[in-house]
């Protein structure tokens, strides 16, 4: 949220600016800011589209049932890899600290 992604509206267009076909999201995002441990308990908000959720697994089906990768790892590496899956969609756009630290 301190990055400005306040609404699904603005993942939407981070998506599009990232070059994502209709701004879709392959991946699951868990949002730091609303990660609350209350004693055993842990609370998290996450947003998922579930109209783009699906093509990775959908093309890594394909490669099971075709044969055409090794194995499920091997496939979802692939997958990954030609879809641009990102652990931190926002790293290529933080500021640069003293010693060249983002």
């Amino acid at each position: 949220m301190a990055d400005g992604l306040v609404a699904l509206n603005s993942t939407i267009e981070l998506m599009k600016d990232l070059g994502r076909p209709r701004g879709d999201m392959w991946e699951v995002a868990v949002w730091e800011e609303l990660v609350t441990v209350e004693g055993d308990e842990a609370y998290l908000t996450y947003q998922v589209y579930n109209e783009a959720i699906v093509v990775p697994e959908t093309i890594d089906a394909i490669r099971a049932l075709t044969g055409s990768a090794p194995d499920a790892v091997t496939s979802m590496t692939m997958t990954d890899s030609s879809l641009g899956m990102r652990q931190d969609f926002l790293v290529d756009h933080l500021p640069v600290l003293s010693g060249d630290q983002p």
